[in-house]
């Protein structure tokens, strides 16, 4: 199945359960064998495939055993600054604030016109 991001969050789930299970059965593992090469129990090898909900690292151990980890740069790529941004910026965003709130230019008046 092709994901389109309009799936919900159990689907995609099982979708990739699914295909970790695939990819395991393709590599001639076990369960037993991933969880022992993942440092990760069986029954949450059992569960990732299944689609169930589980720790996010423990994922990662699963994705590193089957050799498709760096396929995460797919996923999300690395925000790179154009030369020309690092010099209006300085450096990469850490943060987004809230609405910036345009101050109004107040006309520059005498210390005695106050």
């Amino acid at each position: 199945m092709i994901l389109y991001g309009d799936e919900s969050n159990q689907m995609i789930m099982k979708e990739l359960g699914q295909r970790i299970q695939e990819t395991r059965i393709a590599m001639h593992l076990t369960q037993a064998q991933m969880a022992e090469q993942s440092g990760v129990a069986l029954r949450t090898v059992a569960r990732i495939e299944k689609g169930e909900s589980v720790n996010f690292e423990n994922v990662l151990n699963i994705l590193r055993v089957l050799g498709v980890l760096g396929n995460l740069n797919q996923l999300v790529q690395e925000q790179v600054l154009a030369p020309t941004e690092m010099i209006d910026v300085g450096k990469k965003r850490r943060r987004v604030s809230g609405k910036q709130r345009k101050e109004e230019k107040k006309a520059w008046v005498w210390g005695d016109e106050k």
